[in-house]
């Protein structure tokens, strides 16, 4: 049985759509990956095979946390925290070293900053410790 629609709050679908858009970003890295290998610009075959894997698969990840976010799954909350914290390490990175660029530090560390923000304001915490995680959202 499904349970009345609640409205959910406007923080949790925003924290859910930039996820979702963080996963298409990621998707659409894998599909310059993939056209790379394909052209053979890699210098390592073995070494551009699992890169393409790692970010495949991060990529249906974000995006199937993005959608079990939306419907206020608890444990997705804490998936795209940490995410977020993830992209702070690589963003901290970003500033320094032979390919230093602030430009992507900035745009990993925007983005992270505002859906830890909506992540933990009260009407998200409160929408993501409601739902029962038996009900079939997908």
């Amino acid at each position: 049985m499904s349970k009345p629609e609640q409205k959910r709050p406007f923080g949790l679908v925003l924290a859910s759509a930039t996820v979702m858009l963080e996963g298409a970003f990621l998707g659409f890295l894998g599909s310059q990956l993939m056209l790379a290998l394909i052209a053979g610009e890699t210098q390592s075959f073995t070494t551009s095979v699992a890169l393409l894997a790692l970010v495949l698969a991060t990529a249906a990840w974000l995006i199937f946390v993005s959608i079990k976010l939306f419907f206020g799954r608890r444990w997705a909350r804490s998936a795209a925290v940490f995410w977020q914290l993830v992209q702070l390490a690589v963003a901290s990175a970003s500033f320094s070293g032979q390919f230093g660029s602030q430009a992507i530090g900035w745009l990993l560390i925007i983005p992270s900053v505002f859906v830890m923000v909506l992540l933990f304001t009260k009407k998200v915490i409160a929408a993501t410790s409601q739902t029962a995680e038996t009900d079939l959202d997908l």
